[in-house]
């Protein structure tokens, strides 16, 4: 699983898999997947959404759990950008 990008990033993600709640969203689980989001930012690793379904469903996450992180993880991507622009980073 994500063989090509960062350890950190790696370690980050599959942290948040090892406790996530698999069905519903959990504030503290959420917190574990911003970290991970942050990381992806701040590492400019490359991963795709569809990349991210495939490994949750394999996990045995929900369909609308999937659908909530990767509107997360997307979401997340394009508040950092236009917050470094912002900051003219």
């Amino acid at each position: 699983m994500f063989e090509n990008l960062p350890a950190e990033v790696k370690a980050a993600f599959e942290d948040y898999l090892k406790s996530a709640n698999k069905l519903v969203p959990d504030p503290k689980d959420d917190a574990k997947f911003f970290k991970f989001v942050i990381l992806c930012h701040q590492k400019n690793a490359a991963i795709e959404s569809i990349e991210i379904y495939e490994i949750l469903e394999k996990q045995g996450f929900d369909e609308a759990m999937q659908d909530h992180l990767v509107i997360l993880l997307e979401g997340g991507r394009e508040l950092l950008k236009a917050y470094d622009k912002a900051l003219g980073r």
